[in-house]
This record gives C-alpha cells, structure tokens and sequence, in this order.
C-alpha cells in the first residue's frame, strides 16, 4: 500500500516517534539563519533506523497509518508545514522542547505518523514500545491554520509560501 507523505483527514492523531536531541550540524536551520552549511552532522543508530522502517512498514501493511513523513530536512516544523501546505487542511501540534529552536532540529530516526482512530492509535503505539522507540502524541489534524507551539499560521498563507518558493528555487537554477 502506498503511503501519503501529506494529512489525509482531519481529526486525525498525530505522533512523534523517535529520540529529539538538538542537532543541527548541516542542518537546514543553520544554513537559513546564518548562510552556510557547518557543523558535525548527526550520528545515525542504524538499530533504530533498522526499528522505525519496521514500525513504518508494518503498521502500513495493517493499515494503521494515513500518512508518515520524515523529519530529515527541518525537523518537525518543517514536515508539520509540508504535510498541511500539500493536503491543505491545518494541524495544531505541541511538541515538548528545552528550547524553541527544537522543532527545527534534525534528530536521524524519526518521523510523524498520522494515525486515524484511537484504536490505531494504541496499536501503533504498542508496536513502537515493542521496538524500542520512543513516541510522543503531538496533536491532530484539522482547521484552516498551522500552530506549532507557539507558531501559527493560515494554511491559505503557507500554502502561498510554500509553493512560491519551490517555484523560486527551481527557477534560480533554469
């Protein structure tokens, strides 16, 4: 089964999985607040890596999941943006931080889940102990605008943002 990488339904729950450290080497937070690419990157635990593709898969194939992305490329902030810019439907998310800049962070071996029913929920979640992961229920999906802690904005806007700029980036190199 093909898994959407964008929010398929609002009401949806939505879940962290994986460790959260502050990781930025190389990081797309670094090259947009300062101009470079710098810093150690992140080491890779390929067990875990080894343990979030099973739990991705396997829960795909039991149809458990309505989408999963990635947090490679501006950590949950940016995924959570991506999914809301190309399904157009909002999400409002709290993610447990040390410090704002965390969820721009770029952790290896993690992902956001979009699970959609409580029953699923518990699965997934049950799944993901068993594998030794970490998990974190960060919220739902729905409504017109994005809130990530204390970051909101229109979907309409982000939508703006994000698809203008994707037509910038790929025009530069035309």
């Amino acid at each position: 089964k093909v898994l959407p990488s964008f929010f398929q339904e609002d009401e949806n729950h939505l879940v962290l999985i994986g460790d959260t450290g502050m990781e930025f080497g190389g990081s797309l937070y670094v090259k947009e607040m300062f101009g470079e690419t710098t810093g150690t990157l992140a080491d890779i635990d390929y067990q875990k890596e080894l343990a979030l593709w099973k739990l991705v898969i396997d829960a795909n194939e039991q149809c458990l999941l309505a989408s999963a992305k990635d947090l490679s490329s501006g950590g949950i902030a940016i995924a959570l943006a991506k999914m809301a810019a190309v399904s157009g439907r909002g999400v409002v998310a709290g993610v447990r931080m040390n410090d704002r800049r965390g969820i721009f962070e770029e952790s290896q071996s993690r992902a956001i889940l979009e699970v959609s029913s409580k029953e699923n929920l518990d699965k997934v979640l049950a799944m993901a102990k068993e594998l030794g992961l970490k998990t974190d229920i960060i919220g739902k999906v729905g409504g017109e605008v994005v809130k990530i802690n204390d970051i909101t904005m229109t979907v309409e806007k982000l939508q703006g943002i994000y698809f203008s700029r994707f037509k910038e980036v790929v025009e530069q190199d035309i």
